[in-house]
């Protein structure tokens, strides 16, 4: 099983709207999810402050940022 991180912060309506999204795909695709508050890590704040909620899975050289769908959740992962 391989590891997606979630970029997130607390109070982010639509990182709560993208996290029910994800959770079925990575359960489908066999990964686990990490959920990153982007206040407790300086690199992911100084990133993903103005785009959260973001998806990062390891062999993509970019990061999914929102706005995204299901049927994007599904091309990104592996």
């Amino acid at each position: 099983m391989s590891s997606i991180r979630f970029y997130t912060t607390s109070g982010c309506h639509l990182c709560d709207e993208a996290y029910a999204m994800l959770v079925p795909v990575a359960q489908r695709r066999g990964h686990s999810i990490e959920r990153v508050d982007i206040m407790d890590d300086p690199r992911a704040e100084a990133a993903y402050a103005e785009s959260i909620p973001v998806v990062e899975c390891e062999g993509r050289a970019e990061a999914l940022r929102w706005p995204f769908d299901t049927a994007s959740l599904y091309r990104y992962l592996p």
